[in-house]
């Protein structure tokens, strides 16, 4: 059974079929969704059993933790302790390809994190997820849409060729059609001093580094 697809405008997503995603991801489906860094399987990142699902379709091991999406800084404060640098490098680079590693609160599963006292914040450069977090008002996963040990996924095609027969696990895919640039986010610590790069990704760490130092230096 294929899953349900809804075709989506990447700068202006419909409201209507926004709602019927987040609808679905409130109830504890699993939703597949464009963001800026490719197609990622969103779903409430505080729903123990959302979660599951989520592990279950990519066949992750639990020891490895899933990162979430936030529509703002401010709303990742619910979920992360948000120091000065934290504020900084979103102020400079959010929403965009950068993954902040940050404390986690309580209200955030042990399971999403595998057992760590840390979580992986993101604010992506993408209307459509966006929007999405803002409507369910909850931190949405926003790991990638694919296979764990396969490629990440930058089209539906390639996400209904990866899960196959597993699609039917999936509520709805939001299509904005292939996402052109092929890179992952960049993701620092920031629970370590200095802050240390954990992924190279689009944004240069060359860059982050300088930017910070200019930062850290100005304090």
């Amino acid at each position: 059974m294929k899953a349900k697809i809804e075709k989506v405008d990447a700068a202006n997503p419909d409201k209507e079929i926004l709602e019927q995603a987040g609808r679905l991801i409130n109830k504890g489906e699993v939703v597949v969704c464009p963001t800026d860094t490719g197609y990622a399987f969103s779903a409430n990142a505080l729903d123990t059993k959302a979660i599951a699902k989520v592990f279950h379709l990519k066949g992750r091991s639990y020891s490895n933790p899933i990162h979430v999406a936030v529509s703002s800084i401010e709303e990742a404060g619910k979920y992360a302790d948000i120091d000065e640098t934290a504020w900084f490098l979103a102020s400079h680079y959010l929403p965009g390809a950068l993954t902040l590693v940050l404390p986690k609160k309580e209200i955030v599963p042990s399971m999403l994190v595998a057992g760590l006292d840390t979580v992986g914040i993101r604010i992506p450069d993408n209307p459509v997820i966006l929007r999405l977090t803002e409507m369910t008002r909850r931190p949405l996963t926003t790991t990638s849409a694919n296979v764990s040990g396969k490629p990440a996924t930058y089209s539906v095609e390639e996400v209904e060729a990866q899960l196959g027969e597993n699609i039917r696990d999936v509520a709805l895919i939001l299509d904005q059609g292939p996402i052109k640039i092929h890179e992952l986010s960049t993701m620092v610590d920031l629970t370590v001093s200095p802050p240390q790069l954990i992924r190279q990704g689009r944004i240069s760490w060359l860059e982050l580094r300088e930017v910070l130092k200019r930062f850290l230096t100005s304090e």
